[in-house]
């Protein structure tokens, strides 16, 4: 222990004399582990962490598996598998058909919460416990005693400020009083309700067990493996289910025959799995190249000390006690380097947190654990050990007698072709980053310049959420409310028309790349009678007349609503150009008539116009089926009302920057809803900017992970040639002094550089080859094998290696051969 103390006294005695030297190699390693950090603390939480639920590792996802991807589980199937799986299984469901948003306005302040209804077993099945009050009974889910809530903890703590009292209040959402029965625990997140949410019992009475039809409940079924079963015996055990299912409901071609059994953290973290590994391959591809340019530094600090460790060696010294004290350097640059590093990573997370938490699920458990502690130690071991001993064991390879002898430290023909081979290294692995880097940005353009079919001038969005909205539960009883559309929608428009600067209004319940609202329906044209799965699907839409003007969506055929359609004229709608394309081909779709009742108003729905297509969720899909009904003719008790009573998007166009209409559509608002809440009000380029989702993340992570590939791998060139320099001195001043031109010089010492990089650029090319394949399924508007992806980047890493090897080349031109002389 008392020779390791003397090394450590000595190494920070070597490092305060050589400062430059210790600070490059701390930032160098702190950028390679920081980026290493950041992305692990990413991996960490969302793939790595459990869930927070007891034994989450026996949570499963039950999904019905098939051709027709567009099915999901109605409650009456659900229950039909629960049957069928006997008592042994645990079953839980969130059950749609409603809103699950909800505006409640207390003494605290206005708040938009979640409000997912659930089946009362679900947070047994969960194995979650309020730490406040009590979970829902088994009968909370029938008629009249669904009006309980289980709040989160968050929403406590923001509705109640943290009072126990708040067990047994009454909590209004949507006119409709619920009692908190209880408070779930802190860190509680499930599915997508992360962070404001109140949850309640969907009302599963007698019009839930239908299997098809306007009344079926649609939701996500969970389940909790039995000791000694497995998820693939379950979704065997189902499938065979759900085939007797499927013949008895629908004849046996209509609804999938298959289930498909996934474990819920799989289930939520899917889409973005293999984006995250993407990531932390280049990352660790970061690392491997700060570790090159380090032990490059390191190797030539072993050469220029190597009398210094002769002498050591002549008086006694061993070996390994020489090694000792180069491991001992090297892991005091690396456990700063490590603690530098995580304050970058942290930092890094901090900037990009808002696009990270509008792009990834689970991010509420990102942050620094014991994971990311482990992580951190064996990396900084692991690159004490590449950057310190590997380049140290190379240096002491010299003969002792000849570093004695041989005056000034020199360097060995062999450890100039290791250091020459880390720079090649670097370069290498530099332009495989570059071109990710390419791709991705490329992507970016590519989306750019998708034509969006609206406008993108001075509009600005946001939806609104109102507390009055009837749910479809409420129209099935016959409750009787107010017309959220005649008392609150309408007259807001009336006002938003008389904001200074404000050209034309529009609400909508769902606008182009606001992922907020998506609501498929079924009907049928001209009244033909189809089997279930051939009925004409789209997206349901509803709007205002003046939606096509604000937006700048082109009108191809007819018209759009205009205020003459009221709620007792005919029942009209419109259609999108891909609804035309899919189930009208060929024929002038004004006329047509639609069904989505068998009685009513509803049941003969005219078509009277044909409008663009829009973007609807991202840019890279294609367009689906939509059609869009008249927002005046939506009444309590018409299709989609129980959707639009509770939110609605607004599009407002206007004559001055659309930023500057943020104050006054708020006042607007309040001053006719005074408990509405707002939900991501932005500008209409806004959201498209935010609709490059994962093409955008990467695109700026990758950007700037190619950006510090560039930097270290500069600098490891740059150091190279500096070191050479500094090694051949006495060589420049004798060829200057017999007459040698400066341009000579400069030759001499690029001409080497000039090798390294041809070396180190094909080799990357053969790299980023190979590599690029793995990008393809996340780029867009572009070949993985682009050409002038591969021409563009090779230019710039040729261009910045060529400017770093010239400073040096340029500063030995500038030797003064007296000097040069002298120091020998």
């Amino acid at each position: 222990m008392g020779s390791v103390m003397q090394d450590v006294r000595h190494a920070l005695r070597q490092l305060r004399r050589t400062p430059g030297f210790a600070f490059t190699v701390v930032a160098v390693l702190a950028l390679g582990m920081g980026a290493n950090i950041a992305v692990f603390t990413l991996l960490s939480g969302i793939l790595l962490r459990p869930l927070p639920l007891q034994k989450a590792d026996r949570l499963v996802a039950v999904e019905l598996s098939g051709a027709m991807p567009y099915y999901t589980l109605t409650y009456s199937n659900m229950v039909q598998l629960r049957d069928a799986a006997g008592s042994r299984m645990k079953f839980g469901a969130i059950v749609y058909g409603g809103p699950q948003n909800a505006s409640v306005v207390t003494p605290a302040g206005r708040f938009q919460i979640e409000v997912p209804t659930v089946t009362a077993g679900l947070f047994d099945v969960l194995g979650v416990r309020p730490v406040l009050g009590r979970s829902f009974r088994a009968d909370e889910d029938q008629p009249g005693k669904n009006r309980v809530v289980l709040i989160g903890y968050d929403t406590w703590q923001k509705l109640y400020q943290g009072d126990p009292a708040a067990i047994g209040s009454t909590l209004t959402m949507r006119h409709q009083p619920y009692t908190v029965i209880g408070v779930l625990p802190q860190g509680f997140f499930f599915s997508y309700y992360n962070k404001m949410a109140a949850w309640s019992p969907a009302e599963l009475g007698p019009n839930a067990a239908s299997a098809m039809g306007e009344k079926a409940r649609w939701g996500e079924m969970f389940a909790r493996l039995p000791d000694g079963m497995t998820a693939q015996q379950l979704a065997a055990d189902l499938s065979r289910a759900q085939a007797v299912i499927a013949r008895e409901v629908t004849g046996g071609d209509e609804l999938p025959s298959s289930i498909k059994v996934t474990d819920c953290q799989t289930l939520l973290n899917r889409k973005v799995r293999k984006p995250l590994f993407l990531l932390y391959g280049v990352v660790a591809g970061i690392w491997c190249l700060a570790c090159l340019n380090v032990a490059g530094l390191m190797l030539a600090r072993a050469i220029a000390r190597s009398r210094e460790h002769a002498v050591r060696a002549a008086l006694g010294a061993s070996r390994w006690r020489l090694l000792q004290e180069s491991l001992v350097e090297s892991l005091l640059l690396s456990g700063a380097g490590a603690l530098a590093g995580l304050g970058l990573g942290a930092g890094a997370l901090k900037v990009l947190w808002r696009q990270i938490e509008h792009e990834l699920p689970l991010t509420n458990a990102v942050h620094v654990d014991w994971r990311v502690v482990i992580c951190l130690v064996c990396l900084a071991l692991l690159t004490a050990l590449v950057c310190g001993v590997l380049p140290a064991v190379r240096a002491m390879r010299r003969d002792v007698r000849d570093a004695l002898a041989g005056g000034a430290a020199t360097q060995s023909s062999g450890a100039n072709r290791t250091r020459e081979v880390l720079v090649a290294g670097q370069l290498a692995l530099t332009l495989m980053f570059l071109v990710g880097a390419g791709l991705f940005l490329r992507t970016i353009y590519a989306l750019r310049d998708v034509p969006l079919g609206f406008t993108q001038q001075n509009v600005l969005t946001g939806g609104i959420i109102l507390n009055g909205g009837s749910q479809l539960e409420d129209e099935e009883n016959g409750v009787d409310r107010p017309s959220v559309v005649q008392n609150s929608y309408l007259p807001l428009l009336e006002r938003l028309k008389t904001i200074p600067g404000v050209q034309v209004v529009a609400l909508s319940s769902v606008l182009p790349l606001r992922r907020e609202m998506s609501v498929s329906i079924i009907t049928n044209i001209d009244h033909k009678e189809v089997g279930y799965s051939k009925q004409p699907q789209a997206d349901g839409r509803i709007a205002s007349p003046g939606l096509v003007e604000a937006l700048g969506i082109p009108m191809v055929r007819g018209r759009f609503f205009t205020d003459e359609d009221t709620a007792s004229s005919p029942v009209v709608a419109v259609v999108n150009q891909a609804f035309v394309g899919r189930y009208l081909p060929g024929a002038d779709a004004v006329g047509h008539t639609l069904s989505m009742d068998k009685k009513g108003r509803f049941a003969d729905i005219r078509i009277v116009g044909v409008i663009g297509d829009t973007k609807q969720t991202s840019l890279a899909e294609a367009t689906k089926p939509e059609i869009y009904f008249c927002l005046a003719q939506t009444q309590p008790g018409t299709p989609l009302y129980g959707i639009a009573a509770a939110f609605i998007q607004v599009a407002m166009r206007a004559g001055v920057p659309a930023d500057a209409l943020r104050s006054q559509f708020d006042k607007a608002l309040h001053e006719v809803a005074p408990e509405a809440t707002t939900t991501k009000v932005k500008t209409i380029r806004q959201a498209v900017e935010d609709s490059y989702g994962n093409q955008a993340l990467m695109a700026r992570l990758l950007g700037g992970f190619a950006g510090l590939a560039l930097l270290i791998a500069s600098v490891g060139l740059y150091g190279l040639l500096s070191f050479a320099v500094a090694q051949r001195t006495r060589e420049i001043g004798v060829r200057i002094a017999l007459g040698a031109p400066q341009g000579n010089i400069v030759g001499l010492m690029l001409k080497r550089a000039v090798v390294l990089v041809a070396a180190g650029v094909g080799c990357g090319a053969v790299l980023a080859w190979f590599t690029a394949r793995l990008a393809a399924s996340y780029i867009f508007g572009v070949r993985p094998h682009d050409a002038l992806t591969f021409t563009a980047v090779t230019l710039v890493l040729s261009a910045a290696s060529l400017f770093a090897a010239w400073l040096p080349a340029r500063r030995a031109a500038a030797v003064d051969p007296i000097q040069a002389l002298r120091s020998e």
